[in-house]
């Protein structure tokens, strides 16, 4: 099979080793990068290193990928890489981890503006093989990586009627550091929507509906904001620190709609196929926001996000509801 200039494709070799991030949106960016080496070389053994325990969520139940490791130690990664043919590192802040790697290595250069980090590690991949993108590569994946089939919801009192909306309220940030981060350095951090932002704007929809209800989510380490949301904001279900990535994934298709700054959960949203309203103050959507871009995405951007008004989002969140209405199946959820 050639190229379509003409030349072979790379023999990347009978094992590849691919690493990824520390941070659950970067290595969402990287699995259409990875189902497209997968769908081009599917007798090849891919093998992927995660930086942390937390983002290899991402890849729990990943058909695309063999074996999955988790180490951030450049001499252990190092080590490792000998048994492979080829080494492909799939964002361009791992490069360090893998520098101590001298042959059959590949890296994805630093990221630019303007494009989608995920089309970005996409387009590298595709390059580097010789094989051709078509649109149909342009999605995330995310595999059943659950012990259970059941909803996360599956025990809430919830009814036939009750429209859900999903919101994360934390960061990365808050999700490590919690209320210490949040507390003495919120005012610094560019991505996060103020909490009382995020109470405003759901009372503000439940007087618009009185059928929404909020289910919200975060670590364990955002419990504190779980708390101040729940407290003034009637019939929330809390799940903060109750969730692991596939579980998220599979509560999205459970949701009217989700909203959220940009964060690694949104990308998880994003897979899904959920309506989705993303916050951006000084991130850039091009680069960071739903992907790829479909009718039932809205991104609202603001030099800041204390610009944004929660009334403002109302408005776009009821348009979502609206235009994309979903029917509950409480089967899905467990019967009460």
């Amino acid at each position: 099979m050639q190229t379509k200039d003409g030349h072979l494709p790379k023999n990347l070799g009978d094992k590849v080793l691919l690493v990824a991030a520390s941070h659950t949106g970067n290595n969402i960016f990287c699995t259409p990068a990875i189902r497209f080496l997968k769908k081009h070389y599917p007798n090849t053994i891919f093998d992927l290193v995660a930086l942390n325990q937390k983002s290899a969520e991402v890849f729990y139940g990943n058909n695309d990928v063999s074996t999955l490791f988790i180490t951030d130690k450049k001499h252990k990664l190092t080590k490792l890489a000998k048994n492979y043919s080829t080494v492909i590192c799939l964002y361009y802040k791992s490069v360090d981890v893998v520098s101590g790697i001298e042959k059959n290595l590949a890296s994805v250069p630093p990221l630019v503006s303007g494009v989608h980090h995920a089309d970005q590690v996409l387009n590298f991949v595709a390059d580097y093989t010789g094989h051709e993108l078509t649109e149909v590569d342009r999605a995330y994946v995310i595999g059943n990586g659950s012990t259970t089939n059941s909803s996360p919801i599956a025990n809430a009192d919830i009814g036939n009627d009750d429209i859900l909306i999903c919101m994360h309220l934390g960061c990365a940030r808050t999700a490590i550091h919690g209320w210490k981060f949040f507390y003495r350095h919120k005012t610094m951090h560019q991505k996060l929507w103020p909490i009382d932002s995020y109470i405003e704007l759901a009372n503000q929809l439940i007087r618009a509906n009185s059928r929404i209800r909020f289910v919200i989510t975060g670590t364990r380490h955002e419990a504190f904001l779980g708390k101040r949301f729940e407290k003034s904001v009637p019939g929330t279900i809390n799940l903060i620190g109750k969730t692991s990535i596939p579980e998220l994934f599979k509560l999205m298709r459970d949701m009217n709609l989700f909203i959220s700054q940009d964060c690694g959960v949104l990308h998880v949203a994003s897979a899904s196929g959920v309506p989705l309203l993303g916050l951006f103050g000084p991130t850039n959507p091009a680069n960071t926001g739903p992907y790829p871009m479909k009718k039932n995405h809205i991104a609202i951007k603001k030099e800041s996000m204390a610009a944004i008004n929660p009334t403002e989002v109302v408005a776009a969140a009821l348009r979502l509801l609206d235009d994309f209405p979903k029917t509950r199946v409480l089967e899905s959820l467990g019967s009460h």
